[in-house]
């Protein structure tokens, strides 16, 4: 028995010495100077619900690794700022991040035209630019030296519709409505590439202009075409606007497929839209959840009421992304750490996704799509996958389809 309570009494020192250490690690880390990384977003204007779903989880990634010990014994701070969803806001806010922040790199953009905007700066200026989430292909055309892409881009996302589409009913009739931005006009472009192949028609094709509000006598056109399927892609609110008027038409929801889903969009769709699809990269729906995963679900849903998507997810990646490049770099110069993030393997600790740049900086091309199980106000949906697919970027000629 005197031996068990020394034991214990040695467990018990042991364990006080550990969360001293991590106590002091901690503690150095928070007097030292931080490792600023410009975090450029849309916080206002019509992507204002990807950019403040992308700091939520972005936030959530920073307080652990900065109660942890921070990354190189220095805190990690991202510098967020609000771009307006406007291209020009966006260049003008990377310019002050780099020359008055002085940011190791940048990050943020979840519109593919706020993105493309940083895109050319980053590139001229020789500043590291990880995209949490914007997929348009140009984002990691061949050439790009400075700039990496968490996202699979957007026109391997229309293939993917058309698999998916060739599998629930084979020469399926599809209609197209999609709004004027980069993301959307790559989707389409994708499906468009893969529909002949896939033996599908497409009886309509609709482009709305960019702030476009209304979609009545589009919908009547889209009904009267009698489509098996309608891709719906609309920005912002107006997605919403469209999936309501094709529904009050008499368009099933069985029939409608959302290319992309986060949970605010399918809070907005409601309950109205059980049956109908959207595709994702993580959801609180998938069964391939890691145990890490499974926690991160479980404390975002406890600290915002609702449970995270993609979009939560790729942000909260992207900060163990800087915090693992940086220390494979050894230190925050911006070309040692643009060197690391070329080099990096790594896997997403929430779902085990491998992450791996190509020599253009993007990543392993994948989709899940799910289908709407029940929607619980603003508190919870479920969902179910029905569809999963790969794709290498050589498959199609994302970088030709769309410019």
């Amino acid at each position: 028995m005197h031996g068990l309570a020394q034991g214990r009494a040695g467990a018990a020192r042991a364990l006080a010495a550990g969360v001293l250490v991590l106590a002091a690690g901690a503690a150095q880390a928070q007097g030292a100077a931080p490792i600023k990384i410009g975090f450029d977003t849309e916080l206002t204007g019509p992507w204002t619900f990807f950019g403040t779903s992308c700091v939520a989880g972005l936030k959530f990634a920073q307080e652990e690794i900065n109660k942890s010990g921070g990354v190189l014994k220095r805190p990690l701070e991202f510098v967020i700022v609000d771009n307006q969803t406007n291209p020009s806001q966006a260049v003008a806010a990377a310019r002050n991040l780099d020359v008055s922040e002085k940011v190791v790199a940048l990050s943020g953009p979840t519109s593919s035209d706020t993105a493309l905007a940083m895109y050319g700066y980053a590139e001229q200026n020789k500043v590291p630019f990880l995209v949490p989430v914007a997929a348009f292909p140009q984002l990691t055309k061949p050439g790009t030296h400075y700039t990496f892409r968490l996202e699979p881009n957007a026109a391997g996302w229309g293939y993917a519709i058309a698999r998916f589409i060739e599998q629930l009913k084979p020469g399926a009739r599809v209609a197209l409505m999609y709004s004027d931005a980069a993301l959307m006009r790559a989707i389409t472009a994708g499906f468009k590439y893969q529909a002949p192949r896939s033996k599908l028609a497409i009886v309509q094709d609709i482009l709305f202009p960019q702030g476009s509000s209304d979609a009545t006598v589009q919908a009547a056109q889209v009904k009267a075409a009698n489509p098996d399927f309608v891709i719906v892609i609309g920005a912002g609110a107006f997605d919403n606007t469209i999936n309501n008027q094709l529904l009050d038409l008499g368009v099933k929801p069985e029939q409608i497929i959302h290319p992309f889903g986060i949970t605010t969009q399918v809070f907005n769709w409601g309950q109205r839209s059980v049956g109908s699809y959207y595709g994702t990269f993580f959801d609180h729906g998938l069964n391939s959840i890691t145990p890490a995963g499974r926690e991160f679900i479980r404390r975002f849903d406890a600290a915002n009421g609702r449970p995270p998507s993609y979009i939560e997810n790729f942000c909260y990646t992207t900060a163990y992304v800087f915090k693992e490049a940086l220390e494979l770099a050894g230190s925050a110069d911006r070309e040692k750490f643009r060197d690391a993030l070329a080099r990096i393997k790594t896997r997403e600790t929430t779902s085990g996704v491998p992450i791996e740049f190509d020599k253009n900086g993007a990543r392993k091309e994948y989709i899940y799509y799910m289908a709407i199980e029940s929607v619980d106000g603003k508190k919870t949906y479920k969902s179910r996958q029905v569809f999963y697919t790969e794709w290498d970027p050589e498959v199609i000629p994302v970088y030709d389809l769309v410019k």
